[in-house]
């Protein structure tokens, strides 16, 4: 259905219902419409290599490649575009590409323009204390290594809590990090949780057993960022995130999603399946948008399954469990 069908549609509620209230749409439409124009997304993904495996990388093309078949029923309409953190909020500014996969909002420069549209990955410091038998309590006074990029706050915080100050070594690159730890030069190692499972797997045969403990202060949300100017696409990515959450949070998955929209009679999977109802029409997304995302790629659940429990790395889900389960991945209500 054209376009501008959807546009009259959507002036129309607008201007007569107050049910999508929680949506200004104002300058409204230009990035959707640039998309469709083109027939592609392009989606930035940020390098993120840490000892030659990038599971957020990995994991951040499959979000694009899910959201392009929201956007279209070609599974190839999407570009990927590489990005450094560096260059990553300028070109979301100037239009370079259409959304950021899995970015911390906070560390992009130009950051007045970005809107995050809800975290879909948490990536905190972790510290493992590697000898065996080593509490916090033997830190007092010790090394603890990390990376010159790791945001040393956290450390100072974590410090704070359990009353101990230890000094820190901070190392240029992943392989000096590695040589410090392998020289026994460090009793304990601050990284972000996936960084720190790749590098605790490298290290395992000297320190099969670390004692591994989470700097829950420090917050490194990673979401899908948009331009804050476009209500309407951060509305419609805003959507494509929930509806990964919600469909987990229903047991809907690429193994059932044919079975469960031909026999339930819940409304609200209905609903999230385009069987019935009004699923993102407002938004000009087609009726079976997220049918085709589930057929795909899956739930949250299996996305991060795919990436984060295998052979190059496992990590419990921990923070990034839906919050019904203790994590901190909020499920709000379809509307």
């Amino acid at each position: 259905m054209p376009r501008k069908f959807f546009e009259y549609i959507r002036t129309v509620i607008l201007a007569f219902s107050g049910f999508l209230g929680f949506i200004s749409y104002a300058n409204a439409g230009e990035v959707r419409d640039n998309i469709e124009d083109r027939g592609y997304l392009r989606c930035g993904v940020l390098q993120t290599v840490f000892l030659k495996k990038s599971p957020i990388k990995e994991m951040s093309e499959d979000l694009c490649r899910g959201l392009a078949l929201a956007l279209f029923p070609d599974p190839s309409a999407v570009k990927l575009v590489s990005l450094t953190e560096q260059e990553a909020g300028q070109a979301l500014v100037d239009g370079r590409v259409d959304v950021i996969a899995l970015a911390n909002q906070k560390r992009l420069s130009h950051q007045a323009n970005h809107a995050n549209t809800g975290p879909l990955f948490v990536n905190n410091l972790d510290i493992a204390i590697l000898f065996k038998g080593y509490k916090v309590r033997d830190l007092g006074g010790k090394k603890i290594c990390s990376l010159d990029w790791v945001d040393k706050t956290a450390l100072a915080i974590f410090g704070q809590k359990h009353q101990i100050s230890f000094g820190i070594l901070s190392y240029r690159t992943e392989e000096e990090l590695l040589n410090a730890v392998k020289s026994h030069g460090c009793r304990a190692v601050a990284l972000p949780r996936v960084e720190q499972a790749i590098f605790l797997k490298q290290v395992s045969g000297i320190f099969p057993a670390p004692l591994i403990l989470s700097s829950s202060s420090f917050k490194n949300s990673l979401g899908m960022l948009v331009s804050s100017k476009d209500e309407e696409w951060k509305a419609i990515v805003g959507l494509y995130r929930r509806a990964l959450l919600e469909s987990e949070r229903r047991e809907v998955s690429s193994q059932n999603v044919d079975y469960v929209a031909s026999s339930t009679i819940n409304p609200e999977i209905q609903k999230l399946l385009g069987v019935k109802g009004s699923f993102g029409q407002d938004l000009g997304l087609d009726h079976n948008w997220f049918y085709r995302v589930l057929q795909n790629h899956g739930n949250y659940q299996e996305i991060y399954s795919r990436h984060f429990n295998n052979r190059k790395i496992t990590l419990e889900r921990g923070p990034n469990q839906l919050t019904a389960k203790g994590g901190a991945l909020v499920v709000n209500d379809l509307r």
